[in-house]
């Protein structure tokens, strides 16, 4: 059995939060789907005053009473790795390419 490394193509824009433009920093999502880092999103929502009615920053959509914020355990991981691997700055603008696990492989 042959062991390879198992790559996956990844656009750095998932990964990132569309307030700061950077990696996600204990990412949450939101319930229309979006992600965020949690301080982000909090900070959004303090800033223009939603305690009852809140938004989107992208999609607009409302959620009302305000979401309760849970880290997305799975989008942590990934994050984690990528920043493990130092790839916050990728040489393709907006395209990473990210080995994060070993499988064997038989040939």
């Amino acid at each position: 059995m042959a062991e390879e490394e198992a790559g996956i193509f990844v656009n750095q824009e998932q990964f990132s939060c569309p307030i700061c433009m950077d990696l996600l920093r204990d990412p949450v999502t939101i319930p229309c789907g979006h992600n965020y880092c949690m301080e982000c999103i909090k900070s959004y929502w303090e800033q223009k005053n939603q305690k009852k009615l809140c938004s989107c920053p992208e999609c607009r959509q409302t959620f009302s009473p305000r979401p309760a914020l849970n880290k997305n355990t799975l989008f942590a991981e990934v994050v984690e790795k990528l920043r493990q691997t130092g790839m916050r700055s990728p040489t393709i603008p907006g395209l990473l390419i990210f080995y994060f696990m070993s499988q064997k492989i038989s040939k």
